[in-house]
């Protein structure tokens, strides 16, 4: 497969009930189950490769265009943190050449 295009869709909890106005505040700035800081990566020749590396991620939908076309044989998401949950959730990933 060719990589050219990755979307990612993170869960950033859309049952939330987010009143953040004046009084009424969540105890957090930032949804603790959206993935923060992730990688992705690209296996060819014997080895994964890094495509691409995100901190401080904050947005449920990130679209990441590659320099260049990636041939590899499978492609993976490695997430390093989340915005505080114990646990990472990955609602969809779409990768396009």
């Amino acid at each position: 497969m060719t990589l050219t295009e990755v979307h990612l869709v993170f869960n950033d909890d859309v049952n939330e009930d987010l009143i953040n106005l004046h009084h009424h505040r969540t105890p957090f700035e930032v949804i603790p189950e959206l993935v923060r800081d992730y990688r992705l990566e690209a296996f060819s020749d014997g080895s994964w490769r890094p495509l691409h590396r995100e901190t401080g991620n904050r947005k449920r939908k990130r679209v990441h265009r590659l320099a260049a076309p990636v041939s590899a044989e499978r492609s993976r998401l490695v997430v390093e943190a989340t915005n505080g949950s114990p646990c990472a959730e990955v609602i969809e990933i779409r990768a396009y050449s």
